[in-house]
């Protein structure tokens, strides 16, 4: 199918989907408050499944037999922490990568020793691994490849001024021939199109002017942009609709607060007398990016940088587990309850046997540490300095919403700093809009609403080709005065562009396009109160004039242009630069150039403006986005039959109802229900509907047994049911609602399932379903059967929360009281962000789930017929999942997880005797099942 086609396709949908879209923002489905729900498309889009995860670790591991492992695959395999390879995305654009490297070091189980080779094999493994989920879900391999970017890396140690055009370079020449075409696009530029074209968040998406500062803080850098949108702008072919007025980018992340809670470790733990050597010892490790850098230390900083990298593990782990117990993330919060994270530090760290201290890592020393040595130390002026650069280009205009995505802005205090500090100044008229999901994936979302953009627009996307600070030259001729002088731009599209004029010293300013420009000379002509008779000093800067501002400097290695002898002068100079497709500029000044001389051309050194990146703009049917992250990466896919799908659903009340309701329903629910919407293969979307089917079902059935049980013990509802199917389920259902409404209190929402209408429907739902399923078959309504399931369930958590409570505790002086965390498990996302703080006379299990009622205090258990990581993985302890009687296998009960696995059996033997008994109680006869009161639950989200 051409490009063509498929743009007359979807420009013909355009009216069609923002006429629903515009529905969906004012409220008018379904009598339900749609506007901070997910529209169609990004939940939609699907992230592709490495090892089974969308976001894996950007680490890579060379086993003994010098196989390769990245992932997670790497961390289980890694028997010592100093061999698994990580932070070494960075390094990337330190060093030239068409420079001859030579091996100087190496081992046996290590056969690449540059930055450049290292992420070669990553990729390597990485698309492998891409490519064979694409295959195995019959989905094409992609053609074009846009991948994410950090901003040009200005203001940090960078030792080359061009960093991100050797990042760019290196990156091209590892994936040369892989794809018919490379693209990069800035991180904070993705954020801001996953939050107005994804998510479609309210705020963003309304067809009115916003002025957004994106803040993207992930593993190894904070990326700051500020970007101006116009009043419309949809996925269409409308064009060019948001313009980047200021970037810029610190090389501060999760990897470096971890740097930081270690170094405090350490210099508590070490004796007085070598805290200057260890101080020394972990600047060097830090820069330890290779086994070949390894190789060349002495035994004794190896022995220190083994001991290193152990802590620095653990505090990641600790770090993630303070965060998590957090429910009050208030900078005034009283913390001192929160759980702390055990953990063993070297007193000698040079000493491979060294005794340890035992120290711990609270939620205050990590408060502490990311106010002090994070936002006051590096976040806070750079989120400044970029308002700053872009206040001539808003000329006036107030910043209206923050956005904020990456990993590490999990960390709930960026948002209050930023309010507080900022709120009452440069953001006093901004929303900072917080979301309750995986903040990791956003990047990759981002790309994937990139890539389907460049459809409509034949390739040419939003940033492509565009300055993101504004171009400024500082002159000074002869040793004399600095002079900022007026530039009058003389290419013919540079002139158009500059109708009003430019400020002085201005040569490009912010979201100037270059498209159609890369690779010819642009010129100016500037006039100086004294021409430059012996050498020019040239000093080009990003938002700025002042030389001595090494921060907002272009050129640092050179500045000065010795003048020819035989240079003449005239009443102005010239001054042209070409700009290659990867933003390198190459700077000349031409003196004395008239109708009658050609002048003289004086040839200073290339170096990288701020401008997203140039290639040809060619349309594509097979796009991947590859978030090749510091410290974790996704992928994301689109095609032309994901473009079809946007076209049919965004039109579609069914589609667009049931993507609303995945935010309100539990994960066990949710989640299925997501890949049931994101699947596109017909096959595959029966089962996924049966999955969601079921899963709905399930969650209304048990919900409504346990809900009975705890106001009419007895009989055997629970003897009678078989498995977890959708006829057992809806008989269960049926039997618990039916006759019982004012008996129920969580579940009696449900009552209007069981009426005869809506009961003779599902009937036949459900007859269809299992003719299907021993194939015979008979069409099922899916979206009308899911779409009553989904509203029901939703409706029966109105104003309550299925969860699980974490570290709960025993209050020290109160008897009988005790204190923890309720972690809101809802949505689809496996990320679970929003938490309740607990306060009442129950001690609660980690792994037991439960309904709560917060406004009155109540609690319903719905183990053990739900449990909460009964199965835990080694190599990443966070990532637990949801488990559900599913069946009575003949003496061993059989549990399904939310997420596709083989799930687990309980028996007489084993961890899960407890469960097995309590199970085998129930088939017996349904147990007394109390509702658990007085309790209270605290909600900080501000």
């Amino acid at each position: 199918m051409g490009l063509a086609y498929l743009y007359r396709v979807v420009m013909k949908a355009n009216a069609v989907i923002d006429r629903s879209i515009g529905a969906v923002l004012n409220g008018a489905v379904g009598g339900i408050a749609l506007s901070t729900k997910k529209l169609p498309f990004i939940s939609s889009v699907n992230l592709v499944q490495i090892d089974g995860r969308s976001v894996v670790p950007t680490a890579i591991y060379y086993g003994k037999d010098r196989r390769t492992h990245i992932g997670y695959e790497a961390r289980e395999r890694c028997e010592s922490p100093e061999r698994l390879l990580e932070d070494f995305k960075i390094e990337l654009g330190q060093h030239d990568p068409d420079a001859v490297t030579k091996k100087t070091a190496g081992t046996p189980h290590t056969p690449r020793t540059t930055v450049v080779g290292i992420t070669q094999d990553f990729f390597r493994e990485l698309l492998g691994k891409v490519n064979d989920w694409l295959e195995l879900h019959g989905r094409p391999l992609p053609k074009n490849l846009l991948i994410a970017e950090p901003l040009a890396l200005a203001g940090t140690d960078m030792a080359d001024e061009n960093w991100l055009s050797n990042y760019r370079r290196a990156i091209r020449r590892i994936l040369h021939g892989r794809f018919e075409q490379v693209d990069f696009l800035p991180e904070p530029f993705a954020v801001f199109q996953y939050y107005r074209y994804g998510l479609r968040h309210p705020v963003i998406a309304a067809n009115r002017k916003h002025i957004a500062l994106v803040l993207d803080f992930g593993g190894g850098t904070f990326d700051i942009s500020v970007i101006e949108t116009t009043k419309s702008g949809d996925v269409s072919g409308s064009g060019v609709n948001s313009r980047p007025l200021g970037a810029k980018s610190v090389q501060v992340g999760g990897f470096y607060i971890n740097r930081l809670l270690a170094s405090d470790l350490l210099m508590k733990a070490v004796a007085k007398d070598i805290r200057a050597d260890v101080r020394k010892s972990i600047e060097r490790a830090n820069g330890i990016k290779t086994p070949d850098d390894l190789a060349e230390l002495s035994e004794k900083q190896q022995t220190f940088y083994r001991h290193y990298r152990r802590l620095l593990q653990v505090v990641e782990n600790a770090k993630i587990s303070v965060c998590n117990s957090i429910a009050n993330w208030s900078l005034a919060a009283d913390l001192s309850r929160s759980t702390s994270y055990p953990i063993s530090v070297p007193v000698n760290p040079y000493d491979s046997g060294s005794r340890t201290a035992n120290l711990k890592l609270d939620a205050g020393l990590l408060r502490q540490t990311f106010e002090e040595g994070i936002w006051n130390g590096k976040l806070r002026d750079a989120v400044r300095k970029t308002i700053e650069r872009a206040s001539k280009e808003l000329r006036g205009q107030d910043i209206s919403v923050v956005l904020l995505s990456g990993g590490s802005s999990n960390i709930q205090w960026l948002a209050r700093l930023i309010e507080r500090d900022l709120g009452s100044s440069e953001l006093a008229h901004a929303e900072v809009v917080k979301l309750s999901e995986n903040f990791q994936e956003i990047v990759a979302k981002g790309l994937a609403t990139e890539c389907a953009r460049r459809f409509y627009t034949e390739g040419q996307g939003d940033f492509r080709a565009v300055t993101y600070n504004r171009l400024c030259l500082a002159l000074r001729p002869d040793d004399g005065h600095l002079e900022i002088r007026r530039a009058k731009p003389t290419t013919p599209k540079l002139a158009v562009g500059a109708a009003d004029g430019l400020d002085a010293g201005v040569l490009l300013p912010s979201a100037s396009s270059l498209r159609g420009l890369v690779g010819t000379p642009l010129l100016w002509k500037v006039r100086l109160n004294s021409p430059p008779r012996r050498l020019l000093e040239y000093y080009f800067m990003r938002s700025s004039f002042d030389p001595d501002d090494l921060e907002a400097r272009h050129n640092i290695v050179e500045t000065r242009a010795v003048t020819p002898k035989d240079a003449r002068f005239g009443g102005n100079i010239e001054v042209e630069l070409t700009v290659r497709e990867d933003g390198t500029a190459i700077p000349r000044f031409i003196y004395g150039r008239n109708d009658m001389s050609d002048g003289v051309i004086v040839e200073g050194k290339a170096f990288h403006i701020d401008m997203t990146f140039a290639s040809d703009e060619v349309g594509g049917s097979t796009y991947l986005g590859l978030d090749f992250g510091t410290s974790a990466s996704a992928c994301s896919f689109v095609d032309s039959s994901d473009v079809h799908m946007i076209q049919e659903r965004s039109s579609s009340p069914g589609w667009r109802e049931l993507t609303e309701l995945l935010s309100d329903l539990p994960y066990p629910a949710a989640a299925p229900l997501a890949r049931f919407i994101s699947e596109r293969d017909a096959e595959r979307r029966n089962q996924r509907a049966r999955g969601a089917v079921e899963a709905l079902m399930t969650l209304a059935a048990y919900g409504a047994y346990l809900d009975l049980c705890a106001r009419k013990p007895g009989g055997g509802l629970f003897k009678g049911f078989s498995q977890r199917s959708a006829g057992p389920l809806w008989g269960l259902i049926r039997n618990c609602v039916a006759g019982n409404e004012a008996k129920l209190e969580f579940a009696a929402p449900l009552s209007p399932l069981v009426r005869p209408d809506n009961a003779a429907q599902i009937d036949l739902w459900i007859e269809g379903l299992n003719s299907d399923k021993h194939d015979r078959r008979q069409a099922v309504d899916w979206m009308g059967f899911l779409g009553m399931l989904a509203n029901h369930v939703a409706r029966m958590f109105e104003g309550k929360r299925l969860g699980v409570f974490e570290g709960v505790v025993a209050k020290r002086f109160h008897a009988g009281s005790y204190s923890g965390i309720f972690r809101v498990l809802h949505g689809s996302s496996q990320t679970f962000v929003d938490v309740l703080e607990y306060s009442g006379p129950h001690p609660f299990s980690d792994e037991l789930v439960y309904i709560v009622d917060p406004t009155i205090g109540r609690a319903l258990p719905l183990s053990p017929l739900y449990f909460w990581g009964l199965e835990r993985d080694s190599t990443d302890p966070f990532a637990i999942d949801m488990h559900e009687f599913d069946s009575d296998r003949r003496g061993r009960f059989g549990f399904k997880a939310t997420q596709p696995s083989e799930g687990l059996d309980v028996s007489t033997e084993g961890d899960f005797v407890g469960i097995y008994n309590q199970l085998a109680a129930m088939r017996g006869s349904d147990q007394i099942w109390p509702k658990i009161e007085g309790l209270t639950f605290k909600s900080y989200d501000e």
